[in-house]
């Protein structure tokens, strides 16, 4: 049987949120269609994973010859983001994200020889794109607004900078020989982009989900 291994954050696992509900909920069985057809799927995403945190449950969800494996991985959007308490109470300090762009680089590079060694296929998804406004609002909950403000310089610097992380990915993914799954130019071209993504800004809805779903299913069978 062939397996699929999906490493990834929130928006791999599936996560939305839910305005009726008044929190984040799960969306079904990520890539259902593929089990359907015969495929072994298992969905090692965890929400707020960053590149790091696949590197270690890669090492742990994959120890034996994988010649019938495909590896899904999808990082970044963690990666790129920021400690929004800490930017809200001192705007004119010096902050990093969760992961530096260059150990952002080397860590996903051996994630993916990691996978390659054992014989795995290794496809690499860029990244959903976010709604700055949307997620600017979202991130300065209980916190100080123009602070935030102040620091990024404009809000349109949250979409600049997750932008950045995602053509990183898309660039290991070409220097690396990685198939893409461009799951960002569907978002990005839709007219009903504002349907797509949730209330936070960065997540993506139902139907978003579906729309990504449609996308890996399609690249891998």
């Amino acid at each position: 049987m062939k397996r699929i291994l999906i490493f990834g954050d929130s928006i791999m696992r599936g996560v939305y949120y839910s305005e009726e509900a008044g929190r984040h909920k799960l969306f079904g069985e990520r890539l259902r269609g593929l089990k359907e057809l015969g495929y072994e799927v298992k969905n090692c995403s965890v929400m707020g994973a960053t590149i790091g945190t696949g590197r270690e449950l890669i090492e742990k969800r994959l120890t034996i010859p994988a010649e019938n494996t495909t590896v899904i991985f999808e990082y970044g959007g963690n990666d790129c983001d920021f400690r929004w308490g800490d930017i809200s109470a001192n705007p004119s300090g010096e902050f990093s994200p969760n992961t530096p762009h260059e150990k952002f680089v080397s860590t996903y590079g051996e994630c993916i020889k990691y996978a390659r060694d054992l014989g795995a296929k290794v496809l690499i998804c860029n990244l959903v794109p976010l709604d700055a406004d949307k997620y600017m609002n979202w991130i300065s909950r209980g916190l100080n607004h123009d602070n935030i403000i102040s620091w990024l310089g404009d809000t349109s610097m949250l979409y600049r900078w997750h932008e950045y992380y995602n053509r990183t990915a898309e660039s290991i993914a070409q220097k690396l020989s990685c198939p893409l799954i461009d799951i960002r130019s569907p978002f990005l071209l839709s007219h009903n982009y504002a349907n797509l993504l949730s209330p936070d800004g960065i997540h993506p809805t139902v139907e978003g989900h579906q729309v990504i779903d449609h996308l890996i299913a399609e690249a891998v069978a």
